[in-house]
């Protein structure tokens, strides 16, 4: 796991995918991994779970390993969404949560991977219907609060009316209780005015209470406070945020008590790389570039001048890696 979250070749492929996908100019979703099953045959059934994934959480784990018992799912598409409606880009970088959802199911017999240019719900079925064959059934799999967005007037710009028709009539939803949100909010809202016209393609999915109370914003939040997190985020992506001091707070590290963040050091390592070396065939080791710099500024050097200096270190360990495999 550890060499996988320092991999220059595999960080460069993420950044790729999200700058393709970004920059597309009409809505679009992008297969990032797909079970061998869905490739091999069009399913039937496909559920769809859209999140910003900054950090997947246990919480997320728990939904979809229900929505799979519950539902005879052929494939469940989890979307990165890119360009969410109402949520800035912060915390993790898009590629390395693009990592951390690569490093859990890029290899899971029932989960594919995907990425996403459009928040809007209604977008995204759209485009969807355009990918799986005529005749799929496609299931969205959210939580109350994501529901109570999608029937939110303030989203559309057409009518709300005409909008969630063409919604409804193309999927159903399968909803997760929330924090204090359970059966009984969701069947209010859906009993609410114009929304009980979709209330038959509304379902109720439970998790355990103390699972849907964990949240994405919790988990950044413990991190940043030095308190334990470990049962809130799968292992591997706990690993990942240790190692790359994701969500944590600024440390001292310069001779005159300078404080940097870690984790937004290593982004700016990365984005120079990228710039560099667009390709990304380069055999690096992210972390030990990122080290190097951190050794310089605790012996009083600037940041700036040691970013500078990244084309020699990326030099220097190349050659090293040339030796060694020459003496092999």
């Amino acid at each position: 796991m550890i060499d996988r979250i320092h991999d220059f070749q595999l960080l460069s492929r993420c950044h790729g995918i999200v700058e393709e996908i970004r920059g597309a100019p009409c809505p679009r979703i992008r297969f990032i991994s797909r079970t061998r099953e869905a490739a091999d045959k069009p399913p039937g059934k496909v559920g769809v779970f859209p999140s910003s994934f900054n950090p997947i959480t246990t919480g997320h784990m728990a939904i979809l390993q229900e929505a799979a018992e519950i539902k005879a799912f052929r494939e469940i598409l989890l979307i990165l969404d890119t360009q969410a409606t109402d949520k800035e880009i912060f915390g993790a970088t898009l590629v390395d949560r693009l990592m951390m959802l690569q490093v859990l199911f890029e290899a899971h017999p029932r989960f594919s991977l995907g990425a996403s240019n459009r928040g809007l719900f209604l977008t995204k079925a759209e485009v969807l219907r355009e990918m799986y064959p005529k005749g799929t059934s496609i299931t969205f799999i959210v939580g109350y609060d994501t529901l109570a967005r999608v029937l939110d007037p303030k989203y559309y710009e057409d009518c709300l009316e005409t909008a969630l028709d063409r919604l409804f009539v193309s999927c159903s939803f399968m909803v997760a209780n929330r924090g204090i949100y359970g059966r009984e909010a969701i069947e209010h809202l859906m009993a609410s005015g114009d929304n009980r016209r979709f209330k038959d393609k509304v379902h109720f999915l439970e998790i355990p209470n103390h699972l849907a109370q964990i949240s994405s914003s919790r988990v950044r939040q413990r991190v940043v406070e030095g308190k334990p997190f470990a049962r809130l985020v799968p292992a591997p992506v706990r690993e990942f945020i240790e190692e790359v001091k994701l969500y944590m707070a600024d440390r001292e590290v310069g001779p005159m008590g300078q404080r940097v963040n870690l984790y937004d050091l290593r982004t700016e390592v990365l984005c120079r790389l990228y710039a560099l070396y667009p390709e990304g065939r380069i055999g690096i080791d992210i972390g030990e570039i990122v080290d190097k710099v951190v050794e310089g500024i605790r012996n009083g050097q600037g940041p700036e001048s040691l970013l500078d200096t990244i084309p020699d270190r990326v030099a220097t360990a190349e050659g090293r890696e040339s030796g060694m495999l020459q003496k092999r």
